[in-house]
């Protein structure tokens, strides 16, 4: 639950309140330094002014209509990713305009959604702008200025009137310069701009259609940035806004992080650029995309809705996924193969009471010889570290301890966490190395108890009891078990009457990257249900390959990714996958592509071309085949030839997996040397 006072006592600082000043660099990385921080520290252009005049380069202003509307925005649960390549930025795509200097006034609200709006343009007409920010600073019809200002301030005037370039109202960071737009024609024209939600996949999303204005936290140590992973805790009020260029996931120890484009100039930060870790110093909080041109919408059509056939062992066949956008508007696909079924990667499978091998409904009652954990907060805490008595294997670690938290969930990492809100699952925001039992915003302020206990041998509960939701909707009785070597067993006892698709269930590992979830602010839990987490070995899909994973596609055209299924080291059998084809159709985000594979007995003795079995190829091979066709006695050798079935692979002479006249001419080729016997790729021969 989050504190209203707290919330009251921050909307009336001023944004340029910081929790720690630093009056040098070498303060900062001293700082740095005792918080195990991955990011460096330098005399940075900014570090050459007084803090004071440091603090005037903030200027963000928020409107209480738009904190409105963005608050019922970000209700909404992420969406699905459009693409999940761990790395992008559009600098290498060209899609970005050099670093400028907002110098002396508080005008990046401005800068943000110019630089913004430049890549929008550059984009889309492949030539590089630069408007005017001192435009949007003099002639914006809202009460922006040097003094502070919002992002749609600058977007309207782009809008209702044009961008103008640059050398029509040089920028002079002043409010006071008069607006003389109406003296000059407009380049280019905003055509509108739309809110994106507050989560990494909805600003990921957005951000493949181009750079992103957006808002974050200023601390007092940021202006001494020279590179690395900034972080810092979301404690006070936003006062900054820049650009979104990118994000790469593999930053900040694999936590991942936005690569962005600030407003102090090139001799601050990495050439004017920084990197700031996922959901850290409130970044991403009231995002927004400006729309140039709409270009239509994408559409997806596909084929084929699965794929399904045998092949024998040690071959491999090569298929086609042939997509084609019938919309007006570009469509970008994503392609990922994945584990059939209720299993993740790296092999955990889950199975609830409902099925009929599900584990049975049994509750563990540990409140008279269980011990009561103790949070550090009664609201939103994570306990001490919880001993087991055993060890514990989790996705790829053991672990003799686990962390409880009032929320509802479990983890593996030794640290302190305050989490009110539920995340998807995986998700690689912290905390991570999840055991997600119910994850809601839950409290011990109106009653209930949590419990831990542990018989030191192999298996260990954690049991919430009579918890609340932060809004007194429910009341929750639920538990998690831990079995050694590797099971978790979920169980709800007494759960709601409301606020049962408020939570997340499921589990991931220690980088948030594999897992599996079973709802998320979705329908799922209810009283008298259980849910095992089995361990059973990982999932090898080595024998499928991609020929690509993503892509664009224009309208009106057709793309066809390749895709390669190789039996070479799999044993007879039938093999599953899903291909998950996600999209920015928005009728259709995501489909999944049911895949089996029957894999056969291979290895058919036989040579192309010796039709009669003799170890011989010769004219008395064309006399067998053509006595066949005269219905005479069938070639002695068949193998099965993948979805082809039965074949008389020798005769088959010119390798089309079919025996027909054409062989007869192809084999009349070969006996006089303008020819080789090939044989059918499904069903290569084996020695004989």
């Amino acid at each position: 639950m989050r504190v209203g006072i707290l919330i009251s006592i921050f909307a009336i600082l001023p944004f340029s309140v910081n929790a720690q000043t630093f009056d040098n660099v070498t303060e900062i990385q001293k700082y740095i330094d005792a918080n195990d921080l991955h990011w460096q520290a330098g005399q940075t252009s900014m570090m050459d002014l007084p803090l004071a005049e440091r603090r005037q380069r903030l200027g963000l202003i928020i409107p209480d209509d738009v904190k409105q509307r963005f608050e019922e925005l970000n209700r909404m649960p992420p969406p699905v990713l459009l693409n999940t390549e761990s790395f992008f930025d559009w600098r290498l795509l060209q899609g970005v305009t050099p670093v400028k200097d907002q110098g002396q006034c508080g005008s990046c609200w401005d800068f943000a959604a110019t630089g913004a709006f430049e890549s929008a343009w550059m984009i889309r007409t492949g030539i590089t702008p630069d408007f005017s920010e001192q435009q949007a600073l003099s002639c914006n019809t809202g009460e922006s200025g040097c003094d502070g200002g919002w992002m749609s301030d600058a977007y309207d005037v782009f809008i209702n009137y044009g961008a103008i370039d640059e050398w029509c109202m040089p920028y002079g960071a002043n409010d006071q310069i008069p607006c003389i737009q109406t003296n000059f024609t407009p380049t280019a024209y905003l055509m509108g701009y739309e809110d994106v939600p507050n989560n990494v996949n909805a600003i990921k999303n957005a951000l493949l259609m181009g750079p992103l204005s957006t808002t974050f936290t200023v601390y007092d140590d940021f202006y001494g940035y020279r590179g690395g992973c900034y972080e810092h805790a979301d404690t006070e009020p936003l006062n900054h806004a820049v650009v979104i260029v990118g994000w790469d996931d593999n930053m900040c120890d694999g936590q991942g992080a936005w690569i962005v484009k600030n407003s102090w100039g090139v001799t601050w930060g990495v050439s004017g650029y920084f990197c700031m870790k996922y959901n850290s110093s409130g970044f991403g909080q009231f995002t927004q995309r400006p729309i140039y041109i709409s270009g239509g919408q994408g559409a997806m059509v596909f084929e084929p809705g699965s794929f399904d056939f045998s092949l024998p062992t040690d071959v491999s066949r090569t298929t086609g996924l042939y997509m084609v956008n019938v919309g007006d508007g570009d469509l970008r696909y994503g392609i990922q193969v994945a584990p059939q079924g209720n299993r993740d990667s790296y092999g955990y499978y889950w199975v609830d009471s409902d099925a009929p091998d599900g584990p049975a409904f049994s509750w563990r009652d540990i409140t008279q010889i269980g011990q009561p954990v103790e949070f550090y907060d009664s609201d939103n805490g994570s306990s001490d570290n919880l001993l087991l008595g055993f060890t514990f294997h989790y996705y790829d670690r053991q672990y003799g301890y686990v962390k409880a938290s009032v929320n509802g969930w479990a983890c593996f990492m030794n640290a302190y966490f305050f989490n009110w809100q539920n995340l998807p699952v995986p998700d690689p925001t912290l905390p991570n190395n999840l055991v997600s039992v119910f994850f809601d915003d839950l409290t011990l302020q109106y009653g209930g108890q949590a419990y831990f206990y542990t018989n030191h041998a192999d298996s260990a509960i954690i049991s919430w009891n009579g918890v609340r939701d932060s809004r007194q909707e429910g009341i929750f009785t639920f538990e998690v078990i831990l079995i050694a070597p590797d099971t978790i067993v979920f169980q709800y006892a007494d759960m709601g009457p409301a606020r049962l698709d408020e939570c997340s269930v499921g589990i991931e590992n220690v980088h948030g990257n594999i897992g599996l979830q079973l709802a998320y602010n979705s329908p799922y839990v209810r009283s008298s249900l259980a849910t095992r987490f089995i361990y059973g070995g990982p999932t090898d899909l080595s024998w499928i390959s991609l020929g690509s994973s993503s892509g664009v596609i224009l309208p009106d055209s057709t793309e066809v990714v390749d895709i390669t299924f190789d039996t070479d080291s799999l044993a007879p059998g039938a093999y599953e996958a899903i291909l998950n084809l996600r999209s920015n159709d928005p009728n259709n985000l995501l489909y999944q592509i049911p895949i089996l594979l029957e894999v056969t007995i291979g290895g058919c003795a036989y040579e192309s071309g010796d039709i009669n079995n003799d170890s011989q190829t010769n004219g008395l091979d064309c006399v067998f085949l053509v006595n066949y066709f005269k219905g005479g006695q069938v070639p002695p050798v068949s193998c099965e030839c993948g979805n082809g079935g039965l074949v008389y692979a020798a005769a088959d002479v010119n390798g089309n997996c079919r025996v027909n006249g054409a062989d007869m001419v192809y084999l009349l080729r070969c006996l006089r040397g303008l020819a080789v016997p090939r044989a059918c790729p499904d069903c290569p021969p084996s020695s004989r």
